[in-house]
């Protein structure tokens, strides 16, 4: 059966809504385009889409973003492009516009808009969202959510105030990185357009990727060169860095992240002209060992293709896969790496407890908090060195605020120590160096991942609050587990301890909790399932959102929404 073409008629058109509306009548979870033969399969994912991310068909609002910067490369390089396509789009009822990385307005519409009576007016303006989890199915938001062009004609709009049109999409890509630059729109009445207009636009789009390679600078040049050449040459990871760029090979995509640029630009900087090769611990937990290869550049600039070999150091401890319960599984792995005499790095979100969980896991440790260190250097690293002299337990608190100056030495202590040492930090921040003198890192889970102990969580806060003994009712529960927690274990006991105050009796309801939380309900289906394959992604990817665009199909931008939107950033 040959698959259904563009429609260009009114019988099309109404043939294609009424298939719509049946598709927004079912459970977005149960649609799929070989159920609807008649529709471009393309198009009927792309509904499904936007029925999960909750755009209203009926809406005739637009989303706009202030941060958007309109002065980009890709729009100055652009504009003679979009000049020329002005002129030869005149009288067309036509018109053009370009996009960014985020399917967001940048320049200033070319081109004839309809009148108003006869399309719903719009106020084109830069920041203007066309993102497909926003403005629903269209041309521009599925290029940029596909990666590929794309044309929406008619009733293929998933918002019915775009039915009247026919939008188009190309991606633009940036010839020296290969990275995906913005997208070109070209639309026009639903009436006036066919398939022949994508390779029309495809070749704008063609010609602004020749105005961005010729606006290269000559060492950009020199750099792309050498990192293309690297590429061909070794067979592992490539990295090329300078002051504006980050480029990662294929290779390099699982063990870079993009909180390794800023390392690796320092390594490239203070290299200088010299080769060398360095050793690093990455965010994604991997050692490498990295040849640093300087490019020549203009004077005043830097640049250097990396190329790395990972390895596992040999004192990292594996301690097997994680169970079904991550605070259990937490627990058991920080007591067998204690046990065995290793020093343990325990990282994680702020607010999880991990100075608690140290605690507990020591016993009565010497504490030593890394941010009072400023304040006397000298005497904070002879308490360090004195305690496991004397070989009792060390709990350091803070080491991301530990002054530079103290760095190599607390790094030698730790790495000789033999009683049970713990430092905490915020995430994989912190001190490289000191970082690295521990041989296992362990991330205490947050809150969030902790469902199955939260009832017995709360009720050791609670108790830890003193006075008489008080229960939560079930509907407070309910409402607080409803809470992604930004904040973890110190935010919950914050708001125990003011449901606390605000209890009349020994139980702790709905209303005695703050407002926020109070108001707060359980996510439904379709977002607890979108948060889940988020989580189980970022999981399965090490946090790596390019691998989780890739792994779920969607665009990086998207990616970045869905995360804020689910609180998981």
């Amino acid at each position: 059966m040959p698959l259904p073409s563009i429609p260009r008629t009114v019988a099309e058109w109404d043939r294609i809504r009424r298939v719509k509306e049946d598709v927004l009548s079912r459970d977005p979870f149960s649609v799929d385009p070989a159920d609807h033969p008649e529709v471009r399969p393309e198009v009927v994912a792309s509904w499904r889409r936007s029925m999960l991310a909750r755009v209203d068909p009926g809406a005739r609002d637009y989303v706009f973003d202030e941060e958007v910067r309109p002065r980009t490369r890709l729009a100055a390089v652009a504009e003679p492009v979009l000049n020329r396509l002005k002129d030869e789009i005149s009288d067309l009822n036509s018109w053009g516009f370009l996009a960014d990385r985020a399917c967001r307005l940048l320049t200033v519409v070319v081109g004839d808009f309809p009148d108003a009576g006869r399309v719903h007016r719009q106020n084109l303006a830069p920041g203007m969202c066309f993102g497909e989890d926003l403005m629903g199915t269209n041309g521009l938001g599925c290029a940029h959510e596909t990666q590929q062009a794309f044309l929406i004609s008619g009733t293929e709009h998933f918002r019915r105030d775009t039915e009247i049109l026919t939008t188009t999409g190309v991606i633009i890509r940036d010839p020296f990185t290969k990275r995906y630059a913005g997208t070109l729109g070209l639309h026009c009445l639903r009436e006036y357009g066919s398939a022949a207009v994508l390779p029309l636009v495809a070749e704008i789009g063609r010609s602004i990727e020749a105005q961005l390679l010729g606006s290269r600078t000559s060492g950009e040049r020199e750099f792309f060169d050498a990192f293309t050449a690297a590429q061909g040459r070794y067979r592992g990871p490539v990295v090329g860095v300078s002051r504006q760029l980050c480029v990662v090979s294929t290779r390099a995509r699982a063990l870079v992240h993009e909180q390794d640029e800023e390392l690796l630009r320092r390594i490239a900087e203070e290299t200088g002209s010299r080769r060398q090769s360095v050793r690093r611990n990455l965010s994604s937990g991997a050692t490498v060992t990295i040849d640093v290869l300087p490019v020549r550049q203009p004077k005043g600039e830097f640049a250097a293709v990396l190329v790395l070999h990972p390895h596992e150091p040999r004192s990292r401890v594996n301690l097997g896969p994680p169970s079904a319960d991550p605070m259990g599984d937490f627990r058991s792995r920080l007591t067998r790496a204690l046990r065995e005499g290793h020093p343990v790095l325990l990282t994680g979100e702020r607010g999880t407890g991990k100075r608690h969980e140290a605690r507990a896991a020591l016993g009565d440790p010497v504490e030593l908090d890394g941010a009072l260190a400023h304040l006397d250097p000298g005497g904070w690293l002879r308490r360090l060195d004195s305690a496991l002299r004397e070989e009792r337990a060390v709990l350091a608190g803070h080491l991301t605020d530990l002054p530079p100056e103290l760095s190599t030495s607390v790094a030698d202590l730790v790495a000789a120590a033999r009683t049970p040492v713990v430092g905490t930090t915020a995430e994989e921040s912190g001190n490289v160096l000191v970082r690295e003198s521990f041989p296992v890192r362990l991330t205490v889970p947050p809150l969030r991942e902790r469902r199955a102990d939260f009832r017995a969580l709360c009720k050791t806060l609670l108790a830890g609050l003193g006075g008489e003994p008080v229960m939560l009712a079930p509907r407070a529960v309910a409402a607080l587990l409803a809470s992604d927690w930004p904040g973890n274990v110190r935010q919950l006991r914050q708001v125990l301890a003011s449901a606390r105050i605000h209890a009349n009796g020994p139980m702790i309801d709905l209303a005695d909790l703050p407002a926020r939380h109070a108001r707060d309900q359980p996510l439904d289906e379709v977002q607890a399932a979108e948060r889940r394959v988020l989580l189980a992604a970022l999981r399965d990817t090490g946090g790596d959102r390019n691998a989780v665009a890739d792994r779920l199909g969607i665009s990086r931008a998207t990616v970045y929404r869905k995360l804020k939107r689910h609180e998981l950033r």
